[in-house]
Protein backbone atom coordinates (compact mmCIF):
# COMPACT_ATOMS: atom_id res chain seq x y z
CA UNK A 1 0.00 0.00 0.00
CA UNK A 2 2.99 2.32 0.40
CA UNK A 3 4.39 4.78 -2.13
CA UNK A 4 8.11 4.10 -1.87
CA UNK A 5 8.96 2.88 -5.38
CA UNK A 6 12.14 1.55 -6.99
CA UNK A 7 12.36 1.58 -10.79
CA UNK A 8 15.16 -0.67 -12.02
CA UNK A 9 16.62 -0.90 -15.53
CA UNK A 10 19.94 -2.02 -16.96
CA UNK A 11 21.43 -1.49 -20.39
CA UNK A 12 24.34 -3.67 -21.50
CA UNK A 13 27.87 -2.52 -20.77
CA UNK A 14 28.56 0.25 -23.33
CA UNK A 15 29.86 -1.11 -26.62
CA UNK A 16 33.19 0.33 -27.85
CA UNK A 17 31.40 1.22 -31.09
CA UNK A 18 28.99 3.46 -29.16
CA UNK A 19 30.82 4.64 -26.03
CA UNK A 20 28.34 7.38 -25.11
CA UNK A 21 25.93 6.63 -22.31
CA UNK A 22 22.24 6.29 -23.09
CA UNK A 23 19.57 6.68 -20.44
CA UNK A 24 16.99 3.91 -20.25
CA UNK A 25 14.11 5.70 -21.93
CA UNK A 26 11.37 3.29 -20.87
CA UNK A 27 12.30 3.74 -17.22
CA UNK A 28 12.52 7.52 -17.59
CA UNK A 29 9.08 7.68 -19.24
CA UNK A 30 7.59 5.82 -16.25
CA UNK A 31 9.41 8.16 -13.87
CA UNK A 32 8.15 11.25 -15.70
CA UNK A 33 4.58 9.98 -15.69
CA UNK A 34 4.62 9.23 -11.95
CA UNK A 35 6.25 12.53 -10.98
CA UNK A 36 3.93 14.58 -13.20
CA UNK A 37 0.85 12.93 -11.64
CA UNK A 38 1.49 14.49 -8.24
CA UNK A 39 0.91 11.30 -6.24
CA UNK A 40 0.86 12.16 -2.55
CA UNK A 41 3.80 10.83 -0.57
CA UNK A 42 5.55 9.43 -3.64
CA UNK A 43 9.11 8.40 -2.74
CA UNK A 44 10.65 7.40 -6.06
CA UNK A 45 14.12 5.86 -6.47
CA UNK A 46 15.77 5.28 -9.85
CA UNK A 47 18.27 2.53 -10.68
CA UNK A 48 19.34 3.45 -14.23
CA UNK A 49 22.14 0.88 -14.49
CA UNK A 50 24.70 -0.02 -17.14
CA UNK A 51 26.20 -2.87 -15.15
CA UNK A 52 25.18 -4.69 -11.96
CA UNK A 53 25.93 -7.72 -9.81
CA UNK A 54 23.05 -9.74 -8.36
CA UNK A 55 24.11 -9.60 -4.71
CA UNK A 56 24.97 -5.89 -4.80
CA UNK A 57 21.64 -4.98 -6.41
CA UNK A 58 19.69 -7.18 -3.98
CA UNK A 59 21.47 -5.59 -1.00
CA UNK A 60 20.82 -2.08 -2.29
CA UNK A 61 17.11 -2.76 -2.81
CA UNK A 62 16.67 -4.50 0.57
CA UNK A 63 18.38 -1.57 2.29
CA UNK A 64 16.04 0.85 0.48
CA UNK A 65 13.05 -1.35 1.40
CA UNK A 66 10.58 -0.11 -1.24
CA UNK A 67 6.90 -1.02 -1.27
CA UNK A 68 6.92 -1.45 -5.07
CA UNK A 69 9.82 -2.68 -7.20
CA UNK A 70 9.48 -2.55 -10.98
CA UNK A 71 11.99 -4.00 -13.43
CA UNK A 72 12.29 -2.83 -17.05
CA UNK A 73 13.27 -6.15 -18.61
CA UNK A 74 15.13 -6.81 -21.86
CA UNK A 75 16.82 -9.96 -23.11
CA UNK A 76 20.16 -8.85 -21.68
CA UNK A 77 18.80 -7.84 -18.25
CA UNK A 78 16.10 -10.47 -17.73
CA UNK A 79 18.33 -13.27 -16.32
CA UNK A 80 19.90 -10.95 -13.76
CA UNK A 81 16.59 -9.38 -12.74
CA UNK A 82 15.06 -12.85 -12.40
CA UNK A 83 17.65 -13.79 -9.75
CA UNK A 84 17.20 -10.46 -8.00
CA UNK A 85 13.41 -10.72 -7.90
CA UNK A 86 13.46 -14.23 -6.42
CA UNK A 87 15.72 -13.09 -3.59
CA UNK A 88 13.59 -10.01 -2.95
CA UNK A 89 10.46 -12.14 -2.72
CA UNK A 90 12.12 -14.38 -0.12
CA UNK A 91 13.22 -11.35 1.87
CA UNK A 92 9.74 -9.77 2.08
CA UNK A 93 6.70 -11.43 0.43
CA UNK A 94 4.60 -8.28 0.97
CA UNK A 95 6.47 -6.20 -1.60
CA UNK A 96 4.74 -5.64 -4.93
CA UNK A 97 7.14 -6.88 -7.65
CA UNK A 98 6.41 -5.86 -11.25
CA UNK A 99 8.09 -6.71 -14.56
CA UNK A 100 7.61 -4.48 -17.60
CA UNK A 101 9.48 -3.89 -20.85
CA UNK A 102 9.85 -6.01 -23.99
CA UNK A 103 10.65 -9.24 -22.11
CA UNK A 104 7.71 -8.97 -19.70
CA UNK A 105 5.80 -11.70 -21.49
CA UNK A 106 4.32 -14.89 -20.12
CA UNK A 107 6.24 -16.80 -22.80
CA UNK A 108 9.52 -15.70 -21.19
CA UNK A 109 8.43 -16.79 -17.73
CA UNK A 110 7.31 -20.16 -19.13
CA UNK A 111 10.84 -20.97 -20.31
CA UNK A 112 12.49 -23.62 -18.13
CA UNK A 113 15.21 -21.38 -16.60
CA UNK A 114 12.62 -18.82 -15.44
CA UNK A 115 9.62 -20.87 -14.30
CA UNK A 116 10.47 -20.35 -10.63
CA UNK A 117 10.18 -16.62 -11.27
CA UNK A 118 6.45 -16.89 -11.91
CA UNK A 119 5.73 -17.16 -8.18
CA UNK A 120 8.08 -14.30 -7.35
CA UNK A 121 6.45 -11.67 -9.57
CA UNK A 122 3.04 -10.18 -8.80
CA UNK A 123 2.24 -8.94 -12.26
CA UNK A 124 3.54 -8.17 -15.74
CA UNK A 125 2.78 -4.90 -17.48
CA UNK A 126 2.02 -5.79 -21.10
CA UNK A 127 2.98 -3.35 -23.87
CA UNK A 128 3.00 0.35 -22.95
CA UNK A 129 3.61 0.93 -19.27
CA UNK A 130 3.10 4.60 -18.43
CA UNK A 131 -0.64 4.73 -17.77
CA UNK A 132 -0.84 1.17 -16.45
CA UNK A 133 1.84 1.84 -13.85
CA UNK A 134 0.17 5.11 -12.90
CA UNK A 135 -3.12 3.30 -12.29
CA UNK A 136 -1.36 0.71 -10.12
CA UNK A 137 0.21 3.44 -7.99
CA UNK A 138 -3.10 5.26 -7.61
CA UNK A 139 -4.93 2.09 -6.54
CA UNK A 140 -6.02 2.11 -2.91
CA UNK A 141 -6.17 -1.69 -2.93
CA UNK A 142 -3.20 -3.55 -4.44
CA UNK A 143 -4.24 -7.07 -3.54
CA UNK A 144 -4.20 -9.61 -6.37
CA UNK A 145 -7.91 -9.56 -7.21
CA UNK A 146 -8.09 -5.76 -7.13
CA UNK A 147 -5.10 -5.43 -9.43
CA UNK A 148 -6.74 -7.97 -11.74
CA UNK A 149 -9.23 -5.28 -12.73
CA UNK A 150 -6.48 -3.10 -14.23
CA UNK A 151 -6.14 -3.24 -18.01
CA UNK A 152 -2.83 -4.15 -19.61
CA UNK A 153 -1.44 -6.63 -17.08
CA UNK A 154 -0.89 -10.39 -16.71
CA UNK A 155 -0.85 -12.40 -13.45
CA UNK A 156 0.24 -15.96 -12.64
CA UNK A 157 -2.41 -18.07 -10.91
CA UNK A 158 -0.43 -21.17 -10.02
CA UNK A 159 -1.20 -23.08 -13.22
CA UNK A 160 -2.03 -20.42 -15.81
CA UNK A 161 -1.50 -16.81 -16.80
CA UNK A 162 -4.50 -14.50 -16.75
CA UNK A 163 -4.21 -11.45 -18.94
CA UNK A 164 -6.59 -8.52 -18.51
CA UNK A 165 -8.16 -6.44 -21.27
CA UNK A 166 -5.78 -4.56 -23.55
CA UNK A 167 -5.24 -0.97 -22.48
CA UNK A 168 -6.06 1.69 -25.09
CA UNK A 169 -2.88 3.21 -26.50
CA UNK A 170 -1.81 6.54 -25.06
CA UNK A 171 -1.74 9.92 -26.80
CA UNK A 172 2.01 10.45 -27.06
CA UNK A 173 1.59 14.22 -26.83
CA UNK A 174 -0.02 13.83 -23.40
CA UNK A 175 2.89 11.82 -21.97
CA UNK A 176 5.41 14.06 -20.16
CA UNK A 177 8.95 14.22 -21.50
CA UNK A 178 11.71 13.17 -19.07
CA UNK A 179 14.02 15.66 -20.81
CA UNK A 180 11.64 18.59 -20.37
CA UNK A 181 11.21 17.58 -16.71
CA UNK A 182 14.99 17.48 -16.21
CA UNK A 183 15.08 13.84 -15.14
CA UNK A 184 17.80 12.52 -17.47
CA UNK A 185 21.48 12.78 -16.44
CA UNK A 186 23.36 15.30 -18.61
CA UNK A 187 25.52 14.40 -21.59
CA UNK A 188 25.60 11.28 -23.70
CA UNK A 189 23.03 10.55 -26.39
CA UNK A 190 19.44 11.65 -26.13
CA UNK A 191 16.70 9.15 -26.87
CA UNK A 192 14.15 10.39 -29.41
CA UNK A 193 10.76 8.89 -30.21
CA UNK A 194 8.26 10.39 -32.66
CA UNK A 195 5.79 7.47 -32.85
CA UNK A 196 5.39 3.93 -31.56
CA UNK A 197 4.98 0.62 -33.32
CA UNK A 198 5.85 -0.40 -36.88
CA UNK A 199 3.67 -0.82 -39.98
CA UNK A 200 5.46 -4.07 -40.91
CA UNK A 201 5.01 -7.49 -39.34
CA UNK A 202 8.34 -9.17 -40.13
CA UNK A 203 8.30 -12.60 -38.54
CA UNK A 204 11.69 -12.16 -36.82
CA UNK A 205 10.31 -9.19 -34.87
CA UNK A 206 7.41 -8.67 -32.44
CA UNK A 207 7.27 -4.90 -32.92
CA UNK A 208 4.84 -4.76 -35.82
CA UNK A 209 1.30 -3.49 -35.48
CA UNK A 210 -0.93 -1.77 -37.97
CA UNK A 211 -2.51 0.56 -35.41
CA UNK A 212 0.00 2.35 -33.21
CA UNK A 213 2.03 4.08 -35.97
CA UNK A 214 -1.02 6.33 -36.44
CA UNK A 215 -0.10 8.04 -33.16
CA UNK A 216 2.57 10.68 -33.73
CA UNK A 217 4.06 13.49 -31.71
CA UNK A 218 3.46 17.05 -32.90
CA UNK A 219 6.28 19.35 -33.98
CA UNK A 220 5.60 21.60 -30.96
CA UNK A 221 6.00 18.66 -28.57
CA UNK A 222 9.21 17.58 -30.29
CA UNK A 223 10.62 21.12 -30.45
CA UNK A 224 10.12 21.52 -26.70
CA UNK A 225 12.03 18.29 -26.17
CA UNK A 226 14.85 19.37 -28.50
CA UNK A 227 15.32 22.58 -26.49
CA UNK A 228 15.47 20.54 -23.27
CA UNK A 229 17.92 18.05 -24.80
CA UNK A 230 20.19 20.90 -25.90
CA UNK A 231 20.22 22.28 -22.33
CA UNK A 232 21.08 18.76 -21.19
CA UNK A 233 24.25 18.90 -23.33
CA UNK A 234 23.54 15.78 -25.38
CA UNK A 235 25.81 15.09 -28.33
CA UNK A 236 22.87 14.05 -30.50
CA UNK A 237 19.93 11.71 -30.50
CA UNK A 238 19.26 8.03 -31.01
CA UNK A 239 15.96 7.70 -32.87
CA UNK A 240 14.20 4.66 -31.41
CA UNK A 241 11.36 4.69 -33.94
CA UNK A 242 11.09 1.59 -36.12
CA UNK A 243 12.48 3.71 -38.94
CA UNK A 244 13.03 7.32 -39.95
CA UNK A 245 10.92 6.83 -43.06
CA UNK A 246 8.18 4.40 -42.01
CA UNK A 247 5.68 7.01 -40.84
CA UNK A 248 5.28 10.01 -43.13
CA UNK A 249 3.20 12.06 -40.67
CA UNK A 250 5.73 11.55 -37.89
CA UNK A 251 8.62 12.41 -40.21
CA UNK A 252 6.96 15.66 -41.30
CA UNK A 253 6.59 16.72 -37.66
CA UNK A 254 10.20 15.75 -36.91
CA UNK A 255 11.50 17.78 -39.84
CA UNK A 256 9.51 20.85 -38.78
CA UNK A 257 10.79 20.65 -35.19
CA UNK A 258 14.39 20.09 -36.32
CA UNK A 259 14.24 23.09 -38.66
CA UNK A 260 12.64 25.32 -36.01
CA UNK A 261 15.22 24.53 -33.33
CA UNK A 262 18.33 23.78 -35.40
CA UNK A 263 18.96 20.94 -32.97
CA UNK A 264 20.74 18.63 -35.43
CA UNK A 265 22.89 21.19 -37.26
CA UNK A 266 25.94 20.44 -35.13
CA UNK A 267 24.81 17.14 -33.60
CA UNK A 268 24.51 13.52 -34.62
CA UNK A 269 21.40 11.53 -35.41
CA UNK A 270 21.47 7.74 -35.27
CA UNK A 271 18.51 6.20 -37.04
CA UNK A 272 17.21 3.27 -39.08
CA UNK A 273 16.03 3.72 -42.68
CA UNK A 274 13.89 1.29 -44.63
CA UNK A 275 15.74 1.11 -47.98
CA UNK A 276 12.70 0.78 -50.27
CA UNK A 277 11.01 3.92 -48.93
CA UNK A 278 13.74 6.55 -49.23
CA UNK A 279 12.48 9.78 -50.82
CA UNK A 280 14.07 13.10 -51.80
CA UNK A 281 12.61 14.58 -48.59
CA UNK A 282 14.54 12.09 -46.45
CA UNK A 283 17.78 12.78 -48.32
CA UNK A 284 17.36 16.55 -47.87
CA UNK A 285 16.68 16.08 -44.17
CA UNK A 286 19.79 13.93 -43.65
CA UNK A 287 21.94 16.39 -45.59
CA UNK A 288 21.13 19.09 -43.02
CA UNK A 289 22.31 17.02 -40.03
CA UNK A 290 25.76 17.59 -38.55
CA UNK A 291 26.57 13.86 -38.32
CA UNK A 292 23.94 11.47 -39.67
CA UNK A 293 24.51 7.77 -38.90
CA UNK A 294 22.09 5.53 -40.77
CA UNK A 295 21.41 1.83 -40.37
CA UNK A 296 19.79 0.04 -43.30
CA UNK A 297 18.04 -3.14 -42.18
CA UNK A 298 18.19 -5.25 -45.31
CA UNK A 299 18.58 -8.58 -43.40
CA UNK A 300 19.56 -10.59 -46.52
CA UNK A 301 20.31 -10.10 -50.22
CA UNK A 302 18.48 -13.37 -50.97
CA UNK A 303 14.77 -12.92 -51.76
CA UNK A 304 14.10 -16.61 -51.11
CA UNK A 305 15.38 -16.14 -47.57
CA UNK A 306 13.50 -12.87 -47.12
CA UNK A 307 10.25 -14.51 -48.18
CA UNK A 308 10.42 -16.67 -45.04
CA UNK A 309 10.32 -13.56 -42.85
CA UNK A 310 7.77 -11.57 -44.86
CA UNK A 311 10.31 -9.23 -46.41
CA UNK A 312 11.42 -8.53 -49.97
CA UNK A 313 14.32 -6.87 -51.77
CA UNK A 314 14.31 -4.82 -54.98
CA UNK A 315 17.94 -4.87 -56.12
CA UNK A 316 17.79 -1.91 -58.47
CA UNK A 317 15.94 0.33 -56.00
CA UNK A 318 18.27 -0.75 -53.16
CA UNK A 319 21.42 0.16 -55.08
CA UNK A 320 19.95 3.52 -56.14
CA UNK A 321 18.92 4.47 -52.61
CA UNK A 322 22.18 3.23 -51.10
CA UNK A 323 24.05 5.58 -53.42
CA UNK A 324 21.88 8.49 -52.30
CA UNK A 325 22.23 7.64 -48.62
CA UNK A 326 26.01 7.22 -48.71
CA UNK A 327 26.27 10.63 -50.39
CA UNK A 328 24.83 12.36 -47.31
CA UNK A 329 25.41 10.03 -44.34
CA UNK A 330 27.58 7.37 -42.79
CA UNK A 331 25.71 4.16 -43.50
CA UNK A 332 25.78 0.61 -42.16
CA UNK A 333 24.03 -2.28 -43.90
CA UNK A 334 22.49 -4.68 -41.39
CA UNK A 335 22.03 -8.38 -42.18
CA UNK A 336 20.83 -11.20 -39.94
CA UNK A 337 22.67 -14.49 -39.67
CA UNK A 338 20.59 -17.66 -39.38
CA UNK A 339 17.25 -16.57 -40.81
CA UNK A 340 14.82 -19.40 -41.70
CA UNK A 341 15.80 -20.87 -45.05
CA UNK A 342 19.29 -19.38 -44.93
CA UNK A 343 22.48 -21.42 -45.31
CA UNK A 344 26.16 -20.73 -44.66
CA UNK A 345 26.69 -20.33 -48.40
CA UNK A 346 23.79 -17.91 -48.84
CA UNK A 347 24.81 -15.90 -45.81
CA UNK A 348 28.40 -15.69 -47.02
CA UNK A 349 27.10 -14.39 -50.35
CA UNK A 350 25.07 -11.68 -48.57
CA UNK A 351 28.10 -10.84 -46.44
CA UNK A 352 30.40 -10.27 -49.42
CA UNK A 353 27.69 -8.40 -51.32
CA UNK A 354 27.20 -6.04 -48.38
CA UNK A 355 30.95 -5.46 -48.16
CA UNK A 356 30.98 -4.30 -51.78
CA UNK A 357 29.11 -1.11 -50.79
CA UNK A 358 30.99 1.94 -49.47
CA UNK A 359 29.67 1.60 -45.93
CA UNK A 360 29.93 -0.39 -42.71
CA UNK A 361 28.36 -3.78 -42.12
Amino acid sequence: SGNRVALVAMYPTPDPAMPELISNHGLRMIEATLRAAGIGGLDLHIFDLHDAAVDELVDALIQLDPDVIAFSSYLWSFPLFAKVAIQLRRDDPTRLIIFGGPSARSSMFDQLPFRSLRDAVDLLIINEGELTFLEIMKATDRHRDALGAIRGIAQWYGSEWRETQTRPLADLNQLPSPYVMGLVPPGGLGVLQTYRGCPYTCSFCEWGTMESPKRVRTSDHLAEEFVAMAKNQVTGALLVDAGLNLNSRAFDQLEIAADQTGFFRERKLICEVYPAKVTDQHIRFLSKIGKPLVGVGLQSFDNAVLAHVERSFDEERFEYNMQRLTDVARVAIEIIMGLPGDSPEQFRSSFHRARSFPCAL
